[in-house]
């Protein structure tokens, strides 16, 4: 890709606002001659040159007609586009590795058909054609893990004469979660309490919450030192904090449960493939992941895909 190109997206995601609804007017159609009108002109001003050189009426008028119908093709061009109305809809969540769908609604007041063509900026391909007011689906690769936002959508016509074209660029306030791949494995996850202990509540260390005071031990961090309490009694105490489990035999899936040398996004896809298993079964459960512990009951799994989904990544911009 050229440079210029690079720099004239950069230019159009800066001025593009994110809107959840867009009506185009004046400000916000560009229009410019396509291959077939540019060559028109340029006919126009060969043969005004020669009317010129010859004096040939007939050429004159020529140019002259060629030179209304630019004007006329120019009227007709932006008015596909002018009063265009664009409202972002709900999109439904996808897994890594899928296709996600923004729905749009597109409409337009006075009833007339038009023709509308969509596609995403900086990508060749026309998604859509529409000649009346629809509901549409524009699909989008979505690879990665986390929140996907819909990319800058291009709007244009040629219509009717083929001879200009009038575009926009829209960018709409919509955003979908991309869960984690689900990613099959043998490991029975464990439960939150054994049998016999269903009234009896367990705690997984290194939560947030407060667990009490034990011995400060060689090699654990100075940080958990309750220095308060060695002023009072001279003894080094250190502060533990769990994260509460659930009792009653629970199914518990814990992100410390795997190796430390997994890496991150393969235990995101064991988690979600055992999320899956565990809701189709109508089974709750506590999700644990680092500074975060879910409870979760039956049908509450996409609370759960979500945290697996947000785990370390930024809002999409």
């Amino acid at each position: 890709m050229f440079r210029w190109r690079e720099a004239l997206q950069r230019w159009v995601l800066r001025h593009t606002p994110r809107e959840a609804s867009v009506t185009l007017g004046q400000r916000r159609i560009y229009l410019l001659p396509t291959p077939l009108g540019a060559m028109m002109l340029l006919v126009a001003l060969a043969v005004w040159v020669g009317a010129l050189n010859y004096a040939v009426s007939l050429a004159y008028g020529l140019a002259f007609w060629i030179a209304a119908l630019m004007l006329v093709s120019v009227l007709l061009a932006y008015r596909q586009l002018a009063g265009l109305q664009l409202h972002a809809l709900p999109a439904a969540n996808v897994f890594a590795g899928g296709e996600a769908l923004f729905r749009l609604r597109l409409q337009w007041d006075d009833g007339q058909p038009r023709h509308v063509c969509l596609g995403w900026y900086g990508q060749p391909a026309t998604l859509q054609r529409c000649r009346q007011p629809a509901v549409l689906d524009l699909p989008l690769p979505a690879p990665h893990r986390g929140q996907l936002a819909m990319p800058v959508l291009r709007v244009w016509s040629e219509a009717p004469l083929g001879l200009v074209r009038a575009f926009t660029q829209v960018r709409l306030d919509s955003r979908l979660w991309v869960y984690p791949r689900p990613l099959a494995e043998a490991r029975v996850p464990a439960a939150a309490s054994d049998e016999g202990e269903a009234d009896v509540a367990l705690a997984l260390p290194g939560g947030d919450d407060f667990a009490g005071l034990a011995a400060w031990q060689p090699g654990q961090s100075v940080r958990s030192i309750a220095w308060r309490v060695y002023a009072r009694r001279g003894v080094l105490a250190a502060r533990e904090f769990a994260t509460p489990q659930a009792p009653g035999g629970q199914l518990c899936l814990n992100w410390d449960d795997y190796p430390a040398t997994m890496p991150p996004e393969q235990r995101l896809s064991h988690l979600c493939w055992q999320l899956l298993q565990a809701q189709a079964a109508g089974q709750g459960l506590l999700l644990c992941l680092p500074q975060q512990a879910l409870q979760l009951g039956p049908g509450q799994g996409d609370e759960g895909l979500i945290a697996l989904a947000s785990f370390g990544v930024r809002d999409a911009g």
